[in-house]
């Protein structure tokens, strides 16, 4: 087992372990590894878990609309949008009689 495959193996190990509640650590890791695991790998590899975690969190979940709401959102970007077309269209409009 080459070692991005044994890294790959403990992430999947810690993530499950995340899933059920439970913190990772490196006794847990080490003893739920169906191979050899030292510590410095098993630090190694929750230091990345914990960093992924923090960085799924930190991203922004997309919000979720009723029908109504993304309805008046999108009108409301109809009527933006047609606004700025009149905008342009006297703005050309002005450039051709020039």
């Amino acid at each position: 087992m080459n070692d991005k495959e044994k890294f790959e193996s403990l992430f999947a190990i810690c993530t499950s372990l995340a899933e059920t509640g439970q913190t990772p650590s490196v006794g847990i890791l080490r003893g739920k590894a169906p191979f050899k695991v030292s510590v410095l790998e098993a630090i190694e590899v929750i230091k990345r878990f914990n960093q992924h975690q923090q960085l799924q969190a930190e991203q922004p979940k997309p919000k979720v609309l009723s029908d109504q709401e993304r309805i008046k959102e999108l009108e409301a970007r109809v009527s933006q949008l047609e606004h700025a077309l009149e905008v342009m269209e006297a703005r050309l409009a002005k450039m051709d009689l020039k």
